[in-house]
């Protein structure tokens, strides 16, 4: 099978002592994923609680996550590319590579080095997590607030510069500024739908069909909070239909968040090993074509659009 996933945070939270990117104690690691996948895209997460860091440390600290996160990266080279465009990501799977993209959650982490944030490799960025910041709102602060005037000169950089942007974690009048101010393809890496579970990190109807009008990308979430009634397969199944009658055939994608949910997945979930058998309930559900889009093909083609 092929798999592709549209948010993990595994780069940040291995010991660096005594963990790699093939072998781990996290939830990720190439050694489980290749055991069934044929070709494997991961958009890893760097990330860091800026909760936890002074901003005077803000610049040092980010260096520090960013470093780290390279060199897991490069240790596994010859299993895994680090990539910035669909040629890049085409041509490590031609030589039997997996794939990596790297995504900013929360560009409020990089402190003084956002300028810097195409040029270092990063191709998708959120511009706030669960706080607010200089930039925008999370969806978990206050769903009111949009992006500053700073956050709309730095979305029109990116923008230009082919940075794809992420709504989750915005809060939904950010979601809508954004909408308003570009037309080119914006990803929710990692939500799930409000509909089905009332969580501000859900999607909203109109977001979702904002996104599947510029045929944009919704990665499914397999946090346990944010799946509501039952936690077995059938939650997860419930947000893809909805997606699916919102006319999201081509936009369905996975964003597990695997190493970013506190091991609080969906019942019967023990980590990226078990893609295997969440894959064969789709396609019981689904059908093997749409199985096969939504665990590969979708995210795949959204790359060829945009980058």
């Amino acid at each position: 099978m092929n798999y592709f996933d549209c948010h993990a945070d595994t780069l940040t939270l291995m010991d660096p002592a005594r963990e790699t990117l093939l072998r781990n104690n996290l939830n990720v690691d190439l050694e489980r994923v290749s055991a069934f996948a044929d070709r494997y895209t991961q958009i890893f997460a760097i990330f860091d609680d800026v909760a936890e860091t002074p901003e005077s440390s803000r610049d040092a600290r980010f260096e520090q996550v960013y470093d780290q996160a390279r060199a897991y990266l490069s240790a596994q080279e010859d299993r895994i590319a680090l990539v910035t465009s669909a040629a890049e990501m085409h041509a490590a799977h031609d030589e039997g590579r997996a794939a990596a993209f790297l995504s900013i959650e929360d560009v409020s982490v990089m402190g003084g080095h956002v300028d810097e944030l195409y040029d270092r490799g990063f191709r998708f960025c959120m511009l706030a997590w669960n706080y607010d910041n200089i930039y925008a709102c999370g969806a978990d602060c206050d769903q009111r607030r949009g992006l500053t005037e700073r956050g709309r000169a730095l979305v029109r950089e990116l923008v230009s510069q082919g940075v794809v942007m992420d709504i989750s974690h915005l809060s939904d009048a950010g979601s809508d500024d954004l909408f308003s101010m570009t037309d080119a393809p914006i990803m929710a890496s990692h939500s799930d739908v409000r509909s089905v579970c009332n969580m501000p990190r859900n999607l909203e109807r109109w977001q979702i069909d904002e996104l599947v009008r510029r045929r944009g990308l919704i990665g499914l979430n397999f946090y346990r909070p944010f799946l509501g009634e039952g936690t077995e397969i059938d939650a997860l199944l419930r947000h893809a239909d909805a997606i699916l009658e919102a006319g999201g055939e081509d936009v369905l994608a996975m964003g597990g968040d695997i190493d970013g949910c506190y091991n609080d997945f969906l019942e019967g979930f023990e980590g990226v090993q078990s893609i295997p058998s969440v894959r064969a309930a789709f396609a019981r559900s689904f059908g093997e074509q749409l199985a096969e889009k939504i665990f590969y093909a979708n995210a795949e083609a959204f790359i060829d659009r945009a980058l």
